[in-house]
Formats: C-alpha cells, structure tokens, sequence
C-alpha cells in the first residue's frame, strides 16, 4: 500500500480507540483503498489488509450471510474501532452474569474499545450485504476465542490473527434483533 495514499499520517506510536475511531472513518470514505480487495462470498467472511504498519493494523471485513460469526473474542493487547460502511452488525458484549447485552450497529455507527474487551460479531439477520472497517493499535497478532465446557466453564483459546474468527464450541443464545 501506498503511504502516500492513506486519509492519515502513519502513526508514530500507539492509538487510542477515539484515534482509532477516526482512522476508520477516513478508511470507510475511501473505498478506492479497500473495495476491489474485498472478496465476497457467502461461504465465509473475508477481509482485505488495508494497511499494516509497527503500531495499526487495517482491514476491511465482507459480512455476506446471516451466519457469518466471529463468536466471543477478545483482542489481546490491541485497542480498536469499528466502522460499518454498509449493512449492519449484531454487537454482542459477553456477561458473567445474565445473558449477553446486544445491538445493532447499523451503516454510519462505529464503536470502540480497548484490549480488555471481549465480545461477539455477527451480520445482523437480514441485512444483507455488510461490510466493516477496523483497526487496530498494535496491529491484531493474536486473539483470544471464548467457548463454554461442557461443565459450564470459560475457556480461551489463543488463535493467531490470520485464522477466520468463527465460534468455538457454544456461545449461549445470541441477543435478540
């Protein structure tokens, strides 16, 4: 990728997520950067590397059927944003106690966290076509997936960044729309 193309300056250092929720912002208004690399395909989601350098990471991540789901995660050491350009996503926050708490986020939302976050993704039933910007800060290494045991235990699983998110064995019932 051409730096000299980017809507923003390298970074020099770590991002905060509201940095973060700007670079995505700037990303999504530039499809010229991200559009033709997309692949879209119902089979899976599939993701376009944006751009990566020592402290971002970006992708763009096609949503095409309802039952594209990253399952419960976390990011590891990584803070970060996500833009929904198109379509919308089910946001789902994990609990220890009571279900889940979930939303919509639909075209022209984003939102943010830092690296103690854990939830779930999914394409909203029935929004068709969905698409997504994300970054990163560090870039994305690792991330850690969430199952339950058959006794009712939490587990993670450390999954390297290039393995597609998918659920680990059950994730409890999703929210509702």
């Amino acid at each position: 990728m051409d730096e000299h193309r980017l809507p923003f300056d390298v970074p020099d250092a770590p991002l905060d997520p509201e940095t973060l929720r700007d670079i995505v912002k700037a990303v999504a208004d530039r499809p010229d950067l991200w559009q033709d690399a997309l692949r879209q395909t119902t089979r899976e989601r599939t993701y376009a590397d944006v751009h990566t350098s020592e402290h971002l990471g970006i992708w763009a991540i096609s949503w095409m059927a309802d039952q594209h789901d990253t399952g419960y995660h976390d990011h590891h050491a990584s803070k970060g944003a996500v833009f929904v350009v198109r379509g919308a996503i089910r946001h789902e926050r994990l609990r220890l106690e009571g279900e889940p708490e979930g939303e919509a986020v639909r075209a022209g939302e984003v939102f943010c966290f830092d690296e103690t976050f854990i939830h779930r993704m999914r394409r909203e039933p029935g929004a068709g076509e969905t698409v997504t910007i994300h970054a990163y800060s560090p870039p994305l290494r690792q991330a850690g997936q969430y199952s339950e045991s058959e006794q009712g235990q939490l587990r993670r699983q450390a999954t390297p960044a290039e393995e597609q998110l998918a659920p680990k064995g059950p994730q409890g019932e999703p929210t509702e729309r």
